[in-house]
């Protein structure tokens, strides 16, 4: 029996065609440096072996709700969140990874809907007051990065 239609996008109202459907943030400790490593080598393979992912640059302090050093990889459908989420699962190491959808509610994709991979962590989540107002605008970490772009914005 071939597959069904809910294999080829998300749930309502979870992004299909205006966005990423999930967002996936890989956080590491910047001051410890085998954390920041694994970091930098998962980011490398993600970006070979997941070429289709949209993969953010790294950013090496916290920005917006995210308390430490992170990247970002976003995912634009099933097929691609049934491939590469059991994937991080496996290869995650010492990380901490927030899975979460885009349904344009910030503060609930990031608490209520989201998930974890490793310990979870404490965000601050005091920064999406300002979202309410500001539905379906382009967040600083949403800048993409090239493998050899070492500029941090």
């Amino acid at each position: 029996m071939p597959p069904g239609k809910k294999y080829e996008s998300f749930v309502d109202p979870i992004r299909n065609q205006s966005g990423p459907g999930f967002d996936a943030h890989i956080y590491f400790h910047q001051e410890n440096d085998e954390e920041l490593r694994h970091a930098e080598e998962l980011r490398e393979r993600i970006l070979q072996d997941f070429n289709e992912l949209q993969t953010f640059k790294m950013h090496h302090e916290p920005i917006g709700p995210h308390p430490i050093g992170m990247f970002e990889v976003d995912i634009a459908s099933p097929a691609q969140f049934g491939a590469f989420i059991p994937w991080l699962v496996i290869h995650h190491g010492p990380l901490s990874i927030l899975v979460h959808p885009t349904t344009g509610d910030h503060l609930r994709d990031h608490t209520h809907h989201a998930m974890w991979i490793g310990e979870k962590l404490d965000l601050k989540l005091s920064i999406f007051e300002k979202f309410k107002t500001e539905q379906n605008t382009v967040r600083p970490e949403r800048r993409q990065n090239t493998p050899d772009d070492g500029e941090d914005h």
